[in-house]
């Protein structure tokens, strides 16, 4: 009886002088046709002189659709956000709501004028602005889309951009991940309903600034998510304590940046509010 063997071309078990499948000869080959060197029988390739001997497996067509699947969907991505952030993007501004949307702004309303004007001026971005924001103002200008949705009342919408802009966080260099990307991560985070991770958020931004308002901030959000009023508080005591010590909200950035969701805190003191900002 005649012995099973691979068949060097298509893999397959394969007995007799030539494959049943591929009608690939299975006999051993006298020698290399270049050196004549001896050769295996399953020999794709000469040992001595390396010369093609032999015919690579064939691979059926199907096997190849992983990879074209997955380079459609990074392309389809990559569009889907340069479209997504062009359209209806606005400039992050200090009078954000509680959840970093523009205040009185509604879904299919009119635009801020400051946005109507930059539209009228400049158009919308352009694939080469976007390239130019590089990855960190690309993940901010998603977040800002997914809290214009979350304000507008449009849950379901809001939430197909959050991964989205998760993503484009997680694309951000390490250098450029500061605390203000951090809260921006941990609220995105918390509407998704991941406080657990929203909190590990607050904790990164506390450990390398153990009263940094945004990362007390979204302590604070992350206690109220999962019912624990005591810890809520004491985060947003702390806050009102730095706010008072420091004579105000300090001038930096990601405060006036959030300033109204910091100034929140304050009036739940019930008293002045802060002062000398």
């Amino acid at each position: 009886m005649s012995r099973t063997a691979a068949c060097p071309r298509c893999g397959s078990p394969a007995s007799g002088n030539f494959c049943a499948q591929c009608g690939a000869p299975l006999a051993r080959r006298a020698g290399c046709p270049a050196c004549r060197a001896p050769l295996r029988k399953d020999a794709l390739y000469c040992a001595a002189c390396g010369t093609p001997v032999g015919a690579s497996p064939h691979k059926p067509r199907s096997a190849l659709l992983p990879w074209v699947l997955s380079g459609l969907g990074l392309a389809a991505f990559s569009v889907m956000i340069a479209v997504l952030v062009q359209r209806g993007s606005v400039t992050r501004v200090g009078d954000m709501t509680m959840t970093g949307g523009l205040p009185g702004e509604t879904m299919g309303g009119p635009a801020p004028a400051s946005a109507a004007q930059g539209d009228a001026g400049a158009g919308m971005p352009t694939m080469e602005e976007l390239a130019a924001m590089g990855p960190r103002g690309v993940a901010d200008r998603l977040f800002e889309r997914v809290m214009r949705e979350h304000e507008g009342g449009d849950f379901e919408r809001a939430a197909f951009f959050i991964e989205m802009a998760l993503q484009a966080y997680d694309a951000v260099p390490p250098g450029e991940t500061d605390a203000d990307a951090r809260f921006h991560v941990g609220l995105l985070r918390l509407l998704a309903g991941e406080s657990g991770l929203a909190r590990e958020m607050a904790d990164e931004i506390l450990a390398a600034h153990p009263e940094h308002l945004l990362g007390l901030l979204l302590a604070a959000r992350a206690a109220d998510f999962e019912a624990d009023a005591d810890a809520a508080e004491a985060f947003r005591a702390r806050i009102r304590t730095h706010v008072e010590e420091a004579g105000g909200i300090p001038d930096l950035p990601e405060y006036q940046a959030h300033r109204t969701l910091i100034e929140g805190v304050l009036r739940t003191d019930g008293g002045e509010g802060e002062g000398g900002a």
